[in-house]
This record gives C-alpha cells, sequence and structure tokens, in this order.
C-alpha cells in the first residue's frame, strides 16, 4: 500500500538569518559579508531542483522501510548560512556544493524527521527509551543514527540503487566517531534485521 508523501518546500529562512546568521558571522567569521538575500534565494532553489527527481522515490522508500508515515503533509527546509543540517527545525546550510550532498543530506534528515515524528507514535514520545532497549545503552548520536543509517543503506542499496551515496556518507562521517560508530553497528548488526526490530517496536507502540 502506498504511503502518503509530504509535500517538501526549500526556501531562504530569512527569519531564522535574521535573528542568527549576522551574530554567528560575526563570531565565526573572517570578516566576509554574508551574502545577499537574492543569493540565498537562488541557493534555495538550487537545492530544491536538485532534490526534485529523487523526492517521490526517496520519500516513498523511507515510508516503505519503517512502515510508517509522515505527520506533516508538508515540511519545510530553510537555508540558512552558518547552519549545516538540523531536523527540527529543518534547516540546511549554503554550502553544499553538489547535488550528491544536497540528496544525502536531506535524506538523513527526513529520515530522522519520520522516525520521531510520524502518525504511528504520539507527539512527544521517548524514543530514546525505546531505542536503547533494542540497541544498547550507547552515546545519543550514535543512539540516534543507528536508525537512520539502517534506513539509508536500504534506501540506497535496494531503491534508488546508488551505492556510491552510501560510500558517501561513510567517509564524510568517518571522522565523526558518534557518527562513525553508528554506522559500525548497523554494519555489524545487519540493517535489515535493525529494520525489523524498528518496524515491531513502532507496531508495538502504535497498538
Amino acid at each position: 500500500m502506498m504511503k502518503k508523501i509530504p509535500e517538501i518546500r526549500i526556501s531562504y529562512g530569512w527569519l531564522v538569518a535574521d535573528t542568527a546568521s549576522e551574530v554567528l558571522n560575526e563570531k565565526w567569521g573572517d570578516g566576509t559579508a554574508l551574502r545577499t538575500i537574492e543569493e540565498y534565494q537562488a541557493i534555495a532553489q538550487k537545492y530544491e531542483e536538485w532534490w526534485k527527481p529523487f523526492n517521490d522515490q526517496i520519500l516513498q522508500a523511507m515510508c516503505d522501510t519503517f512502515g510508517l508515515e509522515f505527520r506533516q503533509s508538508i515540511i519545510d527546509i530553510y537555508v540558512v548560512p552558518w547552519f549545516y543540517a538540523i531536523s527540527d527545525p529543518m534547516i540546511i546550510g549554503p554550502g553544499f556544493e553538489t547535488q550528491d550532498a544536497v540528496v544525502n543530506t536531506l535524506t538523513h534528515e527526513l529520515l530522522h524527521r519520520l522516525l520521531t515524528d510520524n502518525t504511528a507514535t504520539n507527539h512527544g514520545h521517548d524514543f530514546l527509551k525505546d531505542w536503547r532497549q533494542l540497541f544498547g545503552d550507547l552515546p545519543f548520536n550514535t543512539l540516534v543514527h543507528i536508525p537512520v543509517h539502517a534506513g539509508m543503506k536500504n534506501i540506497y542499496s535496494n531503491v534508488v540503487n546508488r551505492p556510491d551515496l552510501l560510500e558517501m556518507d561513510m567517509k564524510d562521517m568517518a571522522d565523526n566517531p558518534d557518527y562513525a560508530n553508528a554506522w559500525k553497528y548497523v554494519e555489524e548488526h545487519d540493517y535489515k534485521k535493525i529494520i525489523h526490530k524498528l518496524r515491531k517496536q513502532y507496531g508495538t507502540i502504535a497498538s
């Protein structure tokens, strides 16, 4: 059965930028001025064009992988200077230079959103407690990325046929111990078995 997938809207998050980006630029920057509103709007449009060809296939694959549906019918993704990527609110930085990097990052963050904000669970549910029962008492960033990485491996290996994106993500995360350990866990414990456990647990939560 096809799951309903949300509309993804990517735009320049000028309100967040107006609140935070100038301060961050002054604190951490090298004196280079922020780009213009028009330049950031163009980046957001480029990201949306890069994501669009993958949108339906990847979002449907996420839902099918875990047997879940997104709670939201529209997910806004904001491009904001001095941010990298976070899932809630969904923000992505303007520094991604390739389509592969954008697709991989949005897949990662949208999996976080689906796994923690779906129609099978109540808002505010304690997912950390569930995942500790499944995977052990691991550091926060390792624990929350085991489900995400298992989902990415399934989608890249069996749906979109992009093992290069899988390799890219593993390489990008190699220098971050928590993220690298999440990938190590997925490789050692079989992503299919991890997904099966998660599907069973979400089904128990929903019943």
